[in-house]
């Protein structure tokens, strides 16, 4: 009985290959997607899911798309009028958001997009590698995060997405 469980598990896996060598070759259609005075466009494979949270301090305007085993995020949130401080912010926020997740940070940078500075980092949780994006500008905090199953590389489809992301003017 043991041997025949090892043999399906070594089937299932090597029968799974192909596909996420095909996911990474075939291009999908991805489309320009910039929402109405969200300040920001980004390349999504597809229409994405827009859900917005509303609570006494923030707003947040959340827009998602999964494509196979991954789930690619673009949002924005618009917290109430206040000085908040970026450094401040960006860290608190990646530290929020990673704690919610029950996930671990594996590497944190301060990037510039379009002359605005942000944080980019990374974290992993048991099943998927997370990567994300945070910038804030005056009291707008803009994410993007994409969730990768482990079992699969979709690096270049991240990296199309993260490499998309641009600042729009209001």
């Amino acid at each position: 009985m043991y041997k025949v469980i090892l043999v399906l598990l070594l089937l299932v896996s090597v029968a799974s290959v192909p596909t996420v060598v095909a996911a990474q070759s075939e291009p999908s259609p991805w489309v320009t997607f910039a929402p109405e005075d969200a300040g920001f466009s980004i390349l999504f494979a597809g229409k994405p899911v827009e859900t917005i949270d509303k609570k006494s301090s923030f707003t947040l305007h959340s827009f998602s798309l999964t494509l196979g085993r991954a789930t690619f995020i673009a949002s924005y949130t618009d917290y109430e009028p206040g000085k908040l401080d970026p450094q401040t912010a960006l860290t608190a926020n990646r530290d929020k958001f990673n704690k919610r997740l029950q996930a671990t940070l594996i590497s944190s940078r301060e990037i510039t997009v379009d002359g605005h500075t942000g944080l980019e980092f990374t974290s992993e949780t048991p099943a998927a590698n997370v990567k994300s994006q945070l910038f804030l500008i005056g009291n707008r905090m803009f994410q993007i995060v994409t969730f990768v199953f482990r079992d699969v590389d979709e690096t270049r489809n991240v990296d199309r997405f993260f490499e998309s992301f641009k600042f729009t003017t209001k």
